[in-house]
């Protein structure tokens, strides 16, 4: 009550009346005193200046008060025993011995309070003491007059699919629509990106519904008005990269705000269509909107995260997590497109999990969904009554790719649930998730294998940037499968195996980031399909780099690693690995010059490379 006084107008304050606040107050309003209407400005609130490496400072506190095992403090012990870190202290603050392999997890404060689990670069902090000092110099490079961590993050819509400048009615929703060359060219620039989505459109039934609405835009559903207006926006995302000049001759508007008004278009017409009590024509418009929000918001993938977790319940809802064989009155068509839709929403789910380090809901649900059959689109139809064969695995098929990355993320997310376990699985347990990796490896098509950019030439763009999404998301699981054993307080020698695997994991990690940035420069083969590019997790690159930092500050490197050897072939030097990590570096200072996000990338591997 004391406080609703103090901010009302003074005449109402002196008068002791009720005010409404407006301007004028409808009590000033009544006494013909509009002109005396004023109000004391809002007292400011004096913030108490924390730093972050005050709060990194009482994290640690926090932690290892946490960390006590019977109430007994873990001792400070150098890792790796015999050598210290770049500053003579410890470079590393080592598990409890009697529980050495205990899963890693970070909070990490800043504006809010964000925890990340074990698979996320963020957690090897707990690993690589000396690196929390990166919070503390202040030769930090700013933007704007701001060291980059209070730099605002693009701004996102916070409530999903309600954003700004939104149509009103079905009417003004049409009027969003460009006139029909640029429609069509910006649907053929979607389909020539050949971007993850597209395995969920059925290209014959959508060029069928695309000509019966130019014959009749009022008869469009709007979950169909919803897909058109996100193969518009992502149209228009990929045309940035591809033919900048056509968007430049479309008009004044820039890129990105065409990208935004398509998106909120879409968004009105989910909303409108009422989402949350989904029909099948429903997923596929907002899987669409998943992938865009994850283009383009790089600098946060917590609205995406939501947005994934949302899809997914939509669909079990829908029961997609069964495969249409169990379930009756379900046509071949319509079967076959829900494995496709099933199968893409839990590869978004799992990626935006691990990009953030937070647990997927996905490996616990309990799902028989088979992969959907190596076919081409003509091979079925709406009125088809019954599914053709499956084509062989050796024939590529739009399929090839996000069968292959299914298989593939169902071991991811098995190794992921365990990693983030609290607690840690026996060896024989981290062994038997590497052999069903290694089988599922073995069984990605050998077209969809990695290969020298210069055996590439005749090959498609789409196929060179589905090789290296396969083979990132197979080394990406060996890294964090094993990368526990990397920093041993005491490295014993039956996980040298581990120690090996996640070294050479995480060095080709590095070597496919330097491939496909020299790939993307001016006259690369991947130039136009920069997007893809800019779709690479930095989290990937950072994790292996990371490995790599943990490896170089075990001064003994060069000796232990040919106990780490066994019958194979002899592991690269010391200088190898500081030129991977400085190869590292220099690309992530020319990315961020384009897109300021990745700045803080170049700022870890910077204070790497010093330590070092």
């Amino acid at each position: 009550k004391r406080t609703r006084v103090l901010l009302s107008c003074a005449p109402c304050r002196t008068s002791k009346l009720k005010c409404d606040r407006q301007q004028p107050c409808g009590q000033c309003v009544k006494k013909v005193r509009a002109d005396g209407c004023t109000y004391a400005p809002r007292p400011e609130k004096s913030k108490p200046a924390r730093s972050m490496a005050a709060r990194l400072k009482r994290l640690e506190g926090m932690v290892r008060g946490m960390m006590n095992v019977d109430g007994v403090p873990i001792p400070e012990k150098p890792w790796p025993p015999t050598g210290t870190g770049p500053d003579g202290q410890s470079p590393s603050r080592p598990r409890d011995s009697t529980c050495p392999n205990q899963a890693q997890a970070q909070i990490v404060l800043g504006r809010s309070t964000t925890y990340v689990g074990a698979t996320h670069f963020m957690a090897m902090l707990d690993d690589i003491e000396d690196l929390k000092s990166y919070f503390d110099e202040e030769e930090e490079e700013s933007l704007g007059g701001k060291r980059y961590q209070d730099v605002p993050e693009p701004s996102s819509s916070d409530t999903l699919l309600i954003s700004s400048g939104l149509p009103t009615s079905r009417q003004e929703l049409l009027d969003v629509l460009p006139p029909r060359q640029v429609v069509d060219r910006l649907v053929q620039r979607y389909f020539s990106a050949h971007s993850p989505s597209m395995s969920v459109t059925h290209r014959p039934q959508f060029a069928k519904q695309y000509a019966e609405f130019w014959a009749n835009p009022d008869g469009a559903s709007l979950d169909w008005l919803a897909f058109l207006y996100l193969i518009l926006a992502l149209g228009v995302f990929f045309s940035t990269f591809m033919a900048p000049h056509e968007l430049e001759a479309d008009g004044d508007l820039p890129a990105m705000g065409r990208f935004k008004r398509y998106r909120a278009a879409a968004g009105w017409a989910l909303v409108t269509g009422k989402y949350t009590s989904p029909a099948t024509t429903t997923l596929a418009p907002f899987l669409l909107y998943v992938e865009a929000e994850f283009l383009t918001n790089r600098a946060s993938q917590m609205n995406c995260y939501l947005l994934t977790a949302v899809c997914i319940r939509m669909m079990l809802r829908m029961g997609l997590h069964r495969d249409p064989s169990k379930l009756a009155h379900i046509p071949p068509f319509d079967g076959e497109m829900r494995r496709r839709l099933w199968h893409l929403a839990t590869q978004f789910e799992l990626m935006v999990s691990f990009h953030l380090g937070l647990p997927s809901m996905i490996p616990s649900i309990e799902s028989d969904t088979a992969l959907p059959r190596n076919l081409v689109d003509e091979d079925i139809s709406v009125d088809c009554t019954e599914l053709p064969p499956s084509r062989p695995d050796s024939e590529y098929t739009l399929q090839s790719y996000p069968r292959s990355k299914s298989a593939l993320c169902q071991v991811f997310g098995l190794i992921a649930r365990q990693v983030n376990a609290l607690t840690p699985p026996p060896y024989v347990e981290i062994m038997k998730y590497d052999s069903l990796l290694e089988v599922k490896w073995s069984q990605v098509p050998i077209f969809m294998k990695l290969r020298p950019l210069e055996d590439s030439i005749a090959d498609s763009l789409a196929v060179v940037n589905q090789r290296f999404g396969l083979a990132s998301l197979y080394q990406k699981s060996r890294v964090v499968l094993h990368r526990r054993y990397i920093i041993e307080a005491v490295p014993r020698p039956e996980h040298a195996y581990s120690r090996r695997v996640c070294l050479e994991a995480a060095m080709a990690l590095l070597d496919h980031q330097n491939a496909i940035h020299v790939a993307a420069l001016p006259g690369g083969i991947l130039r136009m399909n920069g997007w893809f590019v800019m779709s690479l997790a930095i989290h990937d690159f950072l994790l292996a780099a990371m490995v790599i930092y943990l490896v170089l500050q075990n001064e003994t490197y060069d000796m232990v690693a040919g106990e780490w050897t066994e019958k194979t072939a002899p592991l690269p030097g010391r200088d190898h690995l500081y030129n991977l990590l400085a190869q590292s570096h220099r690309i992530w200072i020319a990315v961020f010059q384009d897109a300021p996000v990745f700045k803080k990338a170049a700022d870890i591997l910077k204070t790497m490379l010093r330590k070092l």
